[in-house]
């Protein structure tokens, strides 16, 4: 089966005005290409061709933008009509009830050097999340992982017994992809509009194979506010840039 993608592109990103007052996070420019263009170009190293793209905040931006730039793409837009009073808990229920197979998730605003997928592409079953391995921030969103495994995950967490950061890159696979669809539907409902996906990943932790992938040392980051932009655009996308001419000269 031909692997599929499902990306969450719904929020308004307010914690990034005024950059995101013209457009969503995901079509800020990070050198020469937008963050989706640099996600895109990661899948098709690892044979994807299929997307779920869950849309809301400037939805037709980014339906023109995929068309124009990546129209070998199969893309099937998915939206969340709610996406000014829900979270990413909510725009995945509305991927999963379309879709029921294996895909790599990604929230659309991590820029990441396409190594990160390609180790989470080996033909193994469970529930794959790309790490990395570092003292983290109360913002961002860690893991304790217990004898290979991950035991919780979440915001919530105390940053000083973390493991480090999951980046918002994962691959879901097999009998967890069924058990994980269940949760997010069943948790998705009144009262938790504003929960992350990972809420539903915390619930099952403890009794699913959800493994840790080291990425540690490649280059990413995840977009939430104007630091992590600056980051993106300074640092993270110079490794990018070297990394794409090196592959180009092989």
């Amino acid at each position: 089966m031909q692997p599929t993608a499902i990306i969450l592109a719904a929020g308004m990103s307010s914690r990034l005005r005024p950059l995101t007052e013209d457009r969503p996070k995901c079509l800020l420019p990070v050198g020469p290409k937008a963050i989706l263009d640099w996600q895109l170009e990661a899948l098709q190293s690892v044979g994807v061709q299929d997307l779920i793209v869950v849309v809301g905040y400037r939805k037709e931006m980014i339906q023109e933008h995929i068309a124009n730039h990546h129209p070998s793409f199969s893309v099937r837009y998915v939206e969340n009509l709610a996406f000014d009073r829900t979270n990413t808990l909510f725009s995945l229920k509305e991927a999963m009830l379309v879709w029921d197979g294996d895909f790599y998730y990604m929230n659309a605003d991590v820029v990441y050097d396409k190594r990160i997928l390609q180790r989470l592409a080996p033909g193994l079953v469970g529930g794959f999340l790309a790490i990395d391995k570092k003292q983290c921030r109360d913002e961002e969103v860690k893991v304790i992982v217990r004898d290979g495994r991950i035991s919780e995950i979440g915001k919530h967490l105390n940053p000083d017994i973390c493991e480090g950061e999951f980046i918002g890159v994962a691959k879901f696979t097999g009998d967890f992809v069924r058990r994980f669809r269940q949760q997010v539907l069943d948790l998705a409902v009144a009262g938790n509009e504003m929960k992350f996906f990972e809420y539903a990943l915390d619930a099952m932790a403890d009794k699913s194979d959800m493994i840790p992938v080291d990425i540690t040392g490649l280059p990413c980051v995840e977009i939430d506010f104007p630091e992590d932009y600056a980051f993106a655009t300074e640092q993270v996308v110079r490794h990018l840039v070297d990394n794409e001419e090196e592959s180009t000269h092989v």
